[in-house]
């Protein structure tokens, strides 16, 4: 505790005295500053950075305090998510000043709601993770949903304000037709579908620790990239139903070409998903069945009738069932030094094994979630003893 105060000593008295000066000078007081820009000659209210410097640097110093005085899982995320909020908060209100554009105003806005969504999500995240590892996939799911909500009530919001604008300036009247041709709708149907097509895809993230090689291949692929996804599905969207309609109808290109194009685009996604699907899958299902080659080393065993041979097979059998390695670690510790194995390779080799920690089955679930945890459990440990088997050499 002495050690976290004297570290946060320093920054405490400068975020302090930062705070002060800015409340003093920026918003208890009207501070000024001459500009002389092209021989025009301008006094410039510096009150507008008042606000948003006050927050940036209060809900740093938060951070900075999370950081050195608390522990716990939910710590990370909520350093983390406080850093990204006091950026968005101090743009936020940086966009009320009076020469930022009105259309400007709603993005700044759907960056601090949905940064606050974002450290709830975080938070509700690693609180439940715990409990039950379906909880956090659907949570992620429910998070783009209401991210998908704000950024469509921002589109929507952002498009008038962004058409009068232009209306309003004569050097962006090429832009008035395109704003006339009614994009507010159809942009918003791509964000509303690409939000839903996104959010059941993050359901994926359910087959994480799923004994089935396929349904952890989804999940690690589409589960865990979101923001990829999401955008893969947004300019998908956006092609489909804004995009290919200019370029069959209006772009002078050879509709032929542009069909074959699709095509190509189209057969070579699904061949090089298949193909690293079937990558991921032959290397998963090789390595439960090299665990198979188990039965020659106990045929072996029982041919050289070495008591000390079947008696690791047994432990090995304990281990791979049940989890237990103690003893497994002690006999291996003993049969590798009379072997005269290098100490190094005892210790990587019995390191394989203390490393190893199982997954842990839900607090509160389904039969089937148990049923799956205990037997993703035995393939890999089943895997760890191969590795381990596979470096021994006995002489």
């Amino acid at each position: 505790m002495q050690k976290s105060v004297r570290e946060i000593a320093a920054p405490t008295v400068a975020y302090l005295v930062s705070i002060i000066l800015t409340v003093w000078f920026l918003i208890l007081q009207r501070t000024t500053i001459p500009l002389s820009l092209l021989g025009f000659q301008a006094q410039i209210d510096l009150s507008f950075l008042g606000v948003p410097l006050f927050t940036l640097l209060l809900l740093r110093y938060l951070s900075l305090l999370v950081d050195h005085m608390l522990v716990g899982d939910i710590i990370e995320p909520l350093v983390e998510g406080l850093g990204t909020l006091s950026i968005t908060s101090a743009i936020y209100f940086l966009a009320n000043w009076s020469a930022v554009p009105i259309w400007v105003k709603p993005i700044p806005a759907f960056l601090l709601y949905s940064s606050i969504l974002s450290l709830a999500q975080k938070i509700v995240t690693v609180s439940v993770r715990e409990i039950n590892h379906l909880f956090e996939p659907i949570a992620t799911s429910l998070y783009i949903l209401m991210v998908g909500y704000l950024g469509s009530q921002t589109w929507l919001t952002l498009y008038p304000a962004l058409e009068t604008t232009i209306q309003n300036n004569p050097y962006m009247n090429m832009l008035s037709p395109i704003l006339k041709a009614g994009l507010a709708e159809p942009i918003n149907n791509i964000i509303i579908l690409a939000t839903a097509l996104t959010s059941v895809l993050a359901l994926t993230g359910l087959g994480a620790n799923n004994p089935n090689s396929y349904l952890r291949y989804l999940s690690a692929t589409v589960g865990e990239k979101l923001p990829q996804v999401a955008l893969i599905n947004f300019s998908a969207l956006y092609y489909l139903f804004f995009i290919r309609h200019y370029l069959f109808e209006l772009s002078g290109i050879n509709s032929q070409f542009l069909a074959v194009g699709e095509w190509v685009l189209i057969c070579a996604a699904f061949y090089l998903g298949y193909r690293n699907l079937r990558d991921y899958a032959e290397t998963s299902l090789v390595r439960q069945d090299l665990t198979g080659t188990w039965s020659k080393h106990i045929q072996q065993v029982e041919t050289n009738n070495d008591p000390k041979l079947e008696h690791l097979s047994a432990l090995v059998e304990r281990f791979v069932d049940h989890g237990h390695r103690d003893e497994l670690l002690t006999h291996l510790t003993i049969l590798l030094y009379e072997s005269d194995t290098k100490t190094n390779q005892i210790t990587q080799i019995i390191g394989l094994i203390t490393n190893y920690q199982d997954t842990k089955p839900p607090r509160i679930g389904f039969p089937w979630q148990i049923d799956n945890t205990r037997r993703y459990n035995q393939q890999r440990r089943k895997q760890i003893i191969n590795t381990v088997l596979a470096s021994i050499k006995l002489g």
